[in-house]
């Protein structure tokens, strides 16, 4: 059985048994947590129907719905871009793609932090809101800087695959073993390879991905361009500390997802399918 059957294995061992359940498969345990008490909070008896599982990346989270395609997949949206999410998306119908960078990112725009918030704190908080924005988003053209080009490189992996990387060179295969005895084969594989990290095209992509997202509103820069899991890690919570007091990062999630108000309107779409 391959390791994405092992897993649904496991996963239907556990959360479902007996129960006529389906399985809503998420990449990790933060993304599950944060579900859960999305869920608890805003849409009542969702777990007499569902379970909100780990597949431990997205990768496997696709290769888990190709086997079971009556489950959801929630994946990051991370590096892909429109046409990649459609792609996906055509290929895998019970696949949904995160509206924001991750699911962190529901965790770093001052305002929605601001409600989370008790008046109580508010009013602790010289300046008020105006100034607990500026600290939270003092150093936001850092971190848009690290999301483009986390865009520009991180899909480099998956097409130095698509080109054989590196199995084509130097895997075990008899294939392999042949192919490396022609010298002009080993030189136009390299050349290809060489081609695709051509540091001058890249290095242009990352310069005018970023000019377009510098021209962006500072709120769609937050949520589609920024790592929310860094940036919630090195600016917002250390800024809730400063603000509010020490309290662990995981405390301070789990408190914030507590107190929101609502149900984030662009997730709206995947309630809906939790019925």
């Amino acid at each position: 059985m391959s390791a994405a059957g092992d897993k649904r294995a496991q996963i239907r061992d556990r959360a479902i048994g007996n129960q006529p359940k389906r399985v809503l498969l998420v990449e990790g345990n933060d993304d599950k947590l944060t579900l859960q008490i999305l869920l608890d909070r805003f849409h009542s008896g969702w777990e007499r129907g569902w379970a909100v599982e780990v597949a431990g990346k997205k990768s496997m989270v696709l290769e888990i719905l190709r086997l079971e395609p009556g489950w959801l997949g929630l994946v990051d949206k991370d590096e892909w871009d429109v046409a990649e999410q459609q792609r996906q998306r055509n290929a895998l119908p019970n696949l949904l793609v995160l509206p924001r960078f991750c699911m962190e990112s529901y965790l770093v725009i001052p305002a929605e932090l601001w409600q989370a918030i008790p008046l109580v704190r508010q009013g602790g908080v010289q300046g008020g809101f105006d100034q607990f924005q500026t600290r939270m988003t003092r150093d936001v053209q850092r971190y848009v800087r690290h999301g483009v080009l986390w865009h520009v490189v991180t899909p480099l992996w998956s097409g130095l695959r698509a080109r054989g990387f590196k199995e084509v060179l130097a895997s075990d295969s008899l294939q392999c073993v042949e192919a490396v005895q022609d010298d002009g084969e080993i030189q136009r594989v390299l050349r290809e390879w060489d081609e695709y990290l051509n540091p001058d095209v890249l290095f242009a992509a990352f310069q005018n991905s970023l000019r377009q997202v510098n021209t962006m509103p500072i709120l769609d820069q937050m949520t589609g361009w920024v790592h929310g899991k860094t940036f919630w890690r090195e600016v917002i919570n250390p800024g809730m500390n400063e603000f509010f007091g020490q309290m662990p990062e995981k405390n301070r999630r789990r408190k914030i997802l507590e107190h929101l108000p609502q149900w984030p309107a662009d997730l709206l779409p995947l309630k809906a399918l939790l019925t």
